[in-house]
């Protein structure tokens, strides 16, 4: 049998410093080819940051470079892409009018997404990069520092889980312009902007102090200057000792702007960002004190790829970005007063349900994840109330950045847990109604799932050792096994069972098995 021919995909970014392409041919993750890749430099982070808008004429220039990209799309008869924007655009007033330019004047359809997604799809392409030079196998902490003109995210990866993850909006030309050109000039300006820096990453510090980090991992656009003052050579996967970090941090922190210029080659702008970025990267040293630093090129456009070939093809790579993401869920939950064998049950019985259901509830393998998630932390507000815990549990859902969810799915996931215990989802409560049709269909049909989930373990004690579903006619049959007596258990899905009937049209009924 003839090898499969490859299939093409193009991912396009609309970021802060830069616009760039790239083209790509794949059979799977590990047969990817670069066939064509382009990037511009733009300042639109710098007019988003000072004015918050970016303005008609940067937006008619982005739209004549888009139409080449377009152009391109054709040459290689690409008709799978996706073009995203992020901080400039995600944080521009007149956002909705520049997506609306783009999609008029060259057809193509844009995708804004937030930080923690932009930080997601990096932090996909970063772990790909470590895994496949074996670093990622250390039981030793490995903390992902990734710095964009406008955002910073904090990954520990250690023992093979995430175990924390902070977003921040803080970056280096984030940071410059929190400064005028006075203040900028002024004596005093590295120790302000020394403080500055670390008021706003202090609750990092916190947490990082309770962890051993042998690896700093960074990347982001600036790190590109970062080698180039350091005379290294700008590859894949760059080491830098701590000394040379130091000696460099020593040195920059006694030169003006015109001798950075002068010493570094720098052009007036990039010297401008080199004492901000570079007391940035001082205070996360400080932070960890690492015994090496790793230093990545990869680009968000590269996580964009990695992350749809991997869903493409069922690469073994998404399985692994797909359990680091609910370690961390897992992480998040014990930070609040919750049960985490009770936790765990209505995870399992959520997820034995979910898939005994497939040909009647229609859902896809995402709503599976955002379910597994919302089972994970559906009682975490309890942390805050008891009696309102599922109130706050939406609460504290929402509010939070959880890798790899969009804000949409987030409130998916806040719904579920909102609606685990009691109430009929409605118009009338205002986490429902701010949801799209589609939205309130997943969240109803997921909602009465995750109620006969945590009926079935309704004590919080375990009772069930195992379980057997079964779809009989219009019914769902539960058969559990339990040496125990279930009566509060087979009281509470009675009532939980109306609201399953009504979604679905079938009556479910649980059945206990002696053990």
């Amino acid at each position: 049998m003839g090898r499969h021919a490859p299939d093409r995909f193009a991912a396009i970014h609309v970021g802060s410093e830069q616009i760039g392409i790239q083209i790509v041919e794949y059979t799977n993750l590990d047969d990817v080819k670069i066939i064509e890749q382009s990037y511009r430099q733009v300042m639109l982070g710098e007019e988003t940051f000072k004015t918050g808008r970016i303005s008609f004429g940067a937006v008619s220039e982005i739209c004549e470079l888009l139409k080449g990209y377009r152009r391109l799309l054709g040459e290689y008869g690409v008709r799978d892409y996706r073009l995203v924007a992020t901080t400039a655009i995600r944080e521009a007033q007149n956002q909705p009018y520049i997506i609306d330019q783009i999609k008029v004047k060259t057809g193509l359809n844009v995708e804004v997404v937030d930080m923690p997604q932009e930080i997601f799809y990096k932090y996909v392409s970063l772990v790909k990069t470590v895994n496949d030079r074996g670093l990622l196998n250390s039981q030793d902490g490995m903390l992902f520092v990734d710095i964009s003109s406008g955002g910073l995210g904090f990954t520990l990866y250690k023992d093979g889980n995430l175990r924390y993850q902070q977003n921040m909006h803080i970056g280096a030309l984030r940071i410059k312009e929190s400064f005028d050109k006075n203040q900028r000039d002024s004596a005093h300006f590295q120790q302000a902007l020394a403080e500055y820096i670390g008021s706003t990453i202090e609750p990092v510090e916190t947490e990082m102090s309770q962890h051993n980090v042998k690896r700093l991992v960074l990347s982001g656009p600036e790190t590109k200057l970062l080698l180039k003052m350091l005379g290294k050579e700008s590859g894949r996967v760059t080491f830098v000792s701590l000394s040379e970090f130091n000696n460099l941090y020593k040195q920059v922190s006694s030169l003006n702007l015109p001798q950075l210029i002068t010493t570094y080659g720098l052009t007036e702008n990039k010297a401008e960002i080199v004492l901000p970025t570079i007391v940035l990267y001082k205070k996360i040293v400080s932070l960890t004190s690492p015994e090496e630093i790793v230093v990545l090129s990869d680009q968000f456009a590269d996580g964009v790829i990695i992350k749809h070939i991997s869903e493409k093809t069922s690469h073994a790579h998404q399985k692994l970005i797909e359990s680091q993401i609910i370690s961390l869920c897992w992480e998040i939950s014990k930070k609040y007063y919750y049960d985490p064998t009770h936790a765990a049950a209505v995870e399992t019985w959520s997820m034995l349900l979910f898939d005994k259901l497939a040909r009647i509830h229609g859902l896809s393998e995402r709503h599976r994840q955002l379910l597994k998630v919302a089972a994970i932390l559906h009682d975490i507000g309890k942390h805050v109330n008891l009696r309102r815990h599922y109130f706050y549990s939406y609460r504290l859902i929402i509010s939070s950045d959880i890798l790899g969810f969009s804000k949409a799915e987030r409130q998916v996931i806040a719904n579920i847990a909102f609606y685990h215990s009691k109430g009929v989802p409605s118009d009338a409560d205002a986490n429902f109604a701010d949801l799209t049709p589609n939205q309130k269909v997943a969240v109803s049909k997921l909602s009465a799932i995750i109620r006969l989930a945590d009926a079935i373990d309704r004590s919080h004690r375990q009772k069930v050792s195992q379980a057997e579903v079964a779809l009989r006619g219009d019914e769902l049959i539960i058969t559990v096994t339990s040496r125990e007596d279930m009566s509060l258990e087979g009281w509470n899905f009675a009532d939980k069972a109306g609201f399953f009937e009504d979604v679905f049209g079938i009556k479910a009924i649980l059945i206990r098995r002696a053990g």
